[in-house]
C-alpha cells in the first residue's frame, strides 16, 4: 500500500498550478533570444523543471516517459528535508499535459475509491522551482565551480538516445568536448567530459535542450588507477577483460612495429595469437624488452585506447579489430653499429613482409612510432622513401593489383628538459624521419588534460591549455614549405608535461597528464601511464583499424581521407587559426595542428552516406598517344590523361532558398605515390611523386561545358588559370607536395547552389618525366570524399542530398574526359 499523504486536493492542487506556471514562466525568461546564440544553434523548445518531493516520496513518477518527458534521479534531502528531481519537459505539448494532470487532480472527479485522480503522481510533490545547476549536481555543492572561474572538466550524464544533440550543442558553444575514449558508459545513461566554464554549462540549460540528466566533475584521474595496489590493479583488469566481446581471426589488425608486446597481458592475449607475434631477428624475441614496457603499452592502446573510461565504466566493449606485433628494435644488450639507422627503410620492409606471410589476406594498419631522433624530416630520406614505396605497393608482382598499406607514423616526440623555455616552442621542433612520409598517415600531439593531482597542484602547473598541442608533439614549421608535405596531417590525445613555479624544472610522464595502457605485466604493473606521440599514434592506428572492419570494401586510402575529413581543430587552435593573417597564416599553423582531431563519429558518419559522396576510382594521369609505334609502345610526346568530373548531388532548390546563409563544402583528396628520391626530389616535388592528382570546383558562372573547357585548357596547371576562386579556407597555392589535400570552402549557399561540379585532374610526376621508366600508361587510384554543412540552419543538408544524389544515379555521376577535347568517356 502506497504512502498516505495528507493533502486538501483544491489547495495542494492550486499550488503546484502556480508553482509549475511560475517556473515554467522563469525558465522562458532564462532563455536567450535568437540573437544572442551562435549562428549555428537554433533554440529549443524543451524547460527543465525542479520537482520538490515529499521527504517520505520514493519512486515518484511525476509524467511518463512515453510522453517524452525525461526524469533525473531523485537527489539527496535538501535543507528543508526535501529530495528533488528535474523533469525536462520537450515541448509546448509536453508542458501542457502537466498543466492538465494537475487540473485533473485538483478539479477532476473522485476515483470509485474516492480518492482524487492521479493523487499517487501529484500529492507526493511539495511544488515545482525553476532548475539551478545545483539541482543537476550529483556531488559535494561545495565543488560546483562557480561563475567566473576558469575553464574544468564537467561531467555531463547523457540520456543514451540523446548523445549526439548534446555533443554537437557543447561544440556550437565553444567547450571543448573529450574523445570517445574518455566517455563513460552505464545503462540509460552515457558520461561526456566538457572542458567549460559554468557561464557555458548554464546556457545548455537556458536553451532547454534535450540531453542532460545529470552534472558532475569529470574525476577520471588516470593516478588513481595507477597507484592502486597490483591486486586491485589486477582485478580491475581482469574484470574489463570479461566485458569484452574479443574478435574474432577474420577481422582487420593493427600491426604494432616496436619493442616487442607482453602478449600474456589479460587485456591483449585473446586478441593477439602467438604466431602473429614476431621481430625482424630471431635472436632478438617477441616479448617486450623495453623497460616499462612501450611495445605492451602501444599494443594496449591500438587495440582499446585510453583505459580510464572503460576501467570505471560497467558497459560492455566490443572489439571488431586485432594485432599483430612485429619487434624492429633490438633488446638493449644487442651489440650495435654506429650506422644501423641507415638501415630502418629495409627493417620496416622485412617488418611488413613478415606480417603479411603469416596473414597475407588480413587488411591491417601498420603502425610505428619510431623515428630517428638525428635527422628532421626536412627531406626525403631512405627511411622515408621506404614507407611510400611500401605503402604504394611497388613490390606487387608483375600483373598484379600493387597492394596499397595505410602506414601510421608518429611525427617525433620534443626530447626533455628541465628548461621549459627551451623546449616550449614546437615550431622550431621539427618533425623526425621518417614523419616527412608522403604516403604515410602522420600523427602529431595534442592535449585534453590539465588537471595535475592535488597533492601536486601547489608545486606543478600544466605546460599546455586544454586542446592545444601537446608539449611532446613536434611539427613542420621549420620544413621547407613548397618540397614538404603538410605534417602532421592529424592529432591524437599525447599528454601533457608539468612545469614547476620557477619554469626551471619539468615533468614527464604524470598519471594525471597521461592516458592509461597497458603494462608490461607482472605483479602491479598490470597498468601504465602512457603519453606523447606514441601514444597518439597507436590511439589514431586504433581508429583506422576501426574505419575498417566498418567498411571492409575501403581502400587503405579511403580509410586516410576519412580520418582527415572528420578531423576539425580544437576551439584554442580554431581561435590562433581564425585570428592567422589570411590564407598564408593559416597555412602556417596547418604545419602545427594539421587538419585537427579525428572523430570517429563523423567519419563513420561520412562514410556511411550516400556513395556520391564518396569516390574511388582509378584513373590514368598521362597518355601517349603518337601515332607511329615502336615495340607496342606509342612513341609521341607524353602529354595528361583524363581528368574526372563529378556531378555533385547539392539540393539546388534547396541552397537557393538558404540565399545567403553559409555553407561549408569540405574536399578530401588521398592518394598513394611511388617515390623516387634521387637527389632533384628535394628541390621539385614532382621530381619525387609518381603522379599527383588535384581539384577543382566549378565557379559560380560557369556551366559544366565552360568548366570543363577551361580545366582541360589548364590540365597539369597546379594553378589553375583564370579568376581567383575565392572563399577557399587555404587555397590552390596552398598544395605544393605530398599525396593528401583538403580544403573548406565557405559561402553563400545559392552560390554554391550553381558550382554542382567538381574535378579531379592530374599534375607532373615522374611517370610522365621519365619516358624511360615506361610508366606513363600506368594507372592509378583515389579517394574523394567531399562533405556539405550548414552550420546556421537546422535543415537536414543530409538527407537532402541523399535525395537528389539517388534521383542521379541514374544518369552520371563520374564523366572522364579526354585531354585535348579528342573525345568522351567513362573515367
Amino acid at each position: 500500500m502506497g504512502r498516505v499523504y495528507d493533502r486538501n486536493r483544491a489547495q495542494h492542487g492550486t499550488r503546484l498550478s502556480e508553482g509549475l506556471a511560475a517556473s515554467l514562466q522563469a525558465a522562458e525568461n532564462r532563455r536567450p533570444p535568437r540573437e544572442r546564440l551562435p549562428e549555428n544553434i537554433e533554440p529549443a523548445q524543451g524547460t527543465f523543471v525542479t520537482v520538490e518531493l515529499h521527504r517520505d516520496a520514493k519512486g515518484v513518477v511525476v509524467q511518463p516517459a512515453s510522453e517524452g518527458t525525461r526524469q533525473s534521479a531523485e537527489s539527496a534531502s535538501n535543507e528543508g528535508g526535501h529530495h528533488t528531481l528535474v523533469l525536462h519537459l520537450p515541448d509546448t505539448e509536453a508542458r501542457a499535459k502537466l498543466v492538465r494532470a494537475i487540473e485533473v487532480y485538483r478539479s477532476g472527479e473522485l476515483t470509485k475509491t474516492g480518492k482524487p485522480q492521479l493523487a499517487s503522481r501529484m500529492e507526493p510533490i511539495e511544488g515545482f522551482q525553476p532548475t539551478q545547476l545545483e539541482d543537476l549536481w550529483r556531488e559535494d555543492p561545495a565543488t560546483l565551480p562557480d561563475f567566473g572561474m576558469p575553464p574544468s572538466w564537467w561531467a555531463l550524464w547523457c540520456w543514451e538516445d540523446f548523445v549526439d544533440d548534446v555533443c554537437d550543442l557543447a561544440h556550437a558553444l565553444g567547450m571543448q568536448v573529450a574523445p570517445e575514449d574518455r566517455w563513460s558508459i552505464f545503462p540509460e545513461a552515457l558520461v561526456m567530459p566538457v572542458h567549460a566554464t559554468r557561464e557555458h554549462v548554464q546556457l545548455i540549460l537556458d536553451i532547454g535542450a534535450p540531453g542532460l540528466a545529470e552534472l558532475g566533475r569529470a574525476t577520471d584521474d588516470p593516478t588513481i588507477l595507477v597507484d592502486l595496489p597490483g591486486r586491485d590493479q589486477d582485478r580491475l583488469v581482469e574484470d574489463l577483460a570479461e566485458r569484452i566481446v574479443w574478435p574474432g581471426a577474420e577481422v582487420p589488425a593493427v600491426c604494432v612495429l616496436d619493442t616487442g608486446v607482453n602478449r600474456a597481458h589479460p587485456l591483449i592475449e585473446p586478441a593477439l595469437s602467438p604466431t602473429e607475434t614476431q621481430a625482424v631477428d630471431d635472436d632478438w624475441g617477441v616479448d617486450d624488452h623495453h623497460h616499462p614496457g612501450h611495445g605492451t603499452a602501444m599494443a594496449g592502446t591500438a587495440l582499446h585506447g585510453d583505459l580510464t573510461a572503460p576501467l570505471a565504466d560497467s558497459s560492455t566493449h566490443e572489439l571488431r579489430h586485432r594485432l599483430e606485433s612485429v619487434k624492429v628494435l633490438p633488446p638493449d644488450s644487442t651489440v650495435r653499429g654506429p650506422n644501423d639507422e641507415v638501415n630502418y627503410g629495409a627493417i620496416i620492409e622485412q617488418a611488413v613482409s613478415l606480417a603479411e606471410l603469416r596473414n597475407p589476406t588480413r587488411r591491417r594498419t601498420i603502425c610505428s612510432a619510431v623515428t630517428n631522433r638525428n635527422r628532421p624530416g626536412d627531406r626525403p630520406t631512405l627511411w622515408s622513401a621506404a614507407l611510400d614505396r611500401i605503402s604504394s605497393g611497388v613490390d606487387a608482382a608483375e600483373g598484379e593489383e600493387p597492394p596499397k598499406r595505410l602506414f601510421v607514423q608518429a611525427i617525433g616526440n620534443i626530447a626533455h628538459s628541465p628548461d621549459w623555455g627551451s623546449i616550449s616552442d614546437a615550431e622550431v621542433q621539427p618533425g623526425e624521419d621518417p614523419s616527412q612520409a608522403w604516403n604515410a598517415l602522420t600523427v602529431g600531439g595534442v592535449t585534453f588534460k590539465s588537471t595535475i593531482e592535488p597533492k601536486d597542484q601547489a608545486e606543478w602547473s600544466a605546460c599546455a591549455d586544454v586542446g592545444d598541442l601537446s608539449p611532446f608533439g613536434r611539427t613542420s614549421c621549420a620544413w621547407p614549405d613548397g618540397t614538404q608535405p603538410i605534417k602532421p596531417e592529424v592529432v591524437f590525445e599525447a599528454g601533457n608535461r608539468a612545469k614547476n613555479v620557477a619554469g626551471d624544472q619539468v615533468s614527464d610522464g604524470m598519471p594525471s597528464l597521461s592516458i592509461i595502457s597497458t603494462g608490461k605485466g607482472g605483479a602491479g604493473d598490470g597498468l601504465m601511464p602512457f603519453y606523447a606521440t606514441s601514444a597518439a599514434t597507436a590511439q589514431a592506428s586504433r581508429m583506422a583499424a576501426t574505419i575498417m572492419a566498418e567498411h571492409p570494401t575501403y581502400w587503405p586510402e579511403t580509410v586516410r581521407a576519412l580520418m582527415v575529413h572528420s578531423a576539425r581543430w580544437t576551439p584554442k587552435m580554431s581561435a590562433e587559426i581564425d585570428a592567422a593573417p589570411g590564407m598564408v597564416g593559416r597555412k602556417a599553423l596547418r604545419r602545427r595542428f594539421g587538419y585537427g582531431v579525428p572523430e570517429l563519429p563523423r567519419a563513420l558518419a561520412s562514410a556511411s552516406n550516400d556513395l556520391a559522396l564518396v569516390a574511388q576510382a582509378y584513373i590514368q594521369p598521362y597518355d601517349r598517344p603518337g601515332r607511329t609505334q615502336r615495340e607496342n609502345r606509342p612513341t609521341g610526346p607524353i602529354g595528361y590523361g583524363r581528368a574526372h568530373y563529378y556531378d555533385l548531388p547539392w539540393p539546388t532548390e534547396t541552397l537557393e532558398e538558404l540565399e545567403n546563409t553559409p555553407v561549408k563544402l569540405k574536399v578530401t583528396l588521398s592518394y598513394f605515390v611511388e617515390p623516387n628520391p634521387l637527389a632533384g626530389s628535394m628541390l621539385d616535388p614532382a621530381r619525387y611523386r609518381s603522379f599527383g592528382l588535384r581539384f577543382d570546383l566549378k565557379r559560380k558562372r560557369e556551366t559544366d561545358v565552360s568548366f570543363q573547357r577551361r580545366r582541360n585548357a589548364a590540365i597539369g596547371d597546379r594553378v589553375v588559370s583564370g579568376d581567383a576562386d575565392e572563399g577557399w579556407f587555404f587555397g590552390e597555392k596552398a598544395i605544393a607536395a605530398g599525396s593528401l589535400h583538403a580544403d573548406v570552402w565557405l559561402g553563400p549557399a545559392v552560390e554554391l547552389a550553381s558550382r554542382d561540379q567538381l574535378c579531379i585532374y592530374p599534375v607532373m610526376g615522374w611517370w610522365r618525366d621519365r619516358p624511360s621508366q615506361n610508366r606513363y600508361l600506368d594507372k592509378a587510384r583515389y579517394a574523394l570524399v567531399v562533405t556539405l554543412e550548414a552550420p546556421e540552419t537546422q535543415i537536414d543538408l543530409q538527407a537532402r542530398i541523399a535525395a537528389t544524389a539517388r534521383s542521379m544515379i541514374s544518369t552520371r555521376s563520374t564523366v572522364g574526359v579526354e585531354i585535348g577535347g579528342t573525345g568522351s568517356g567513362d573515367g
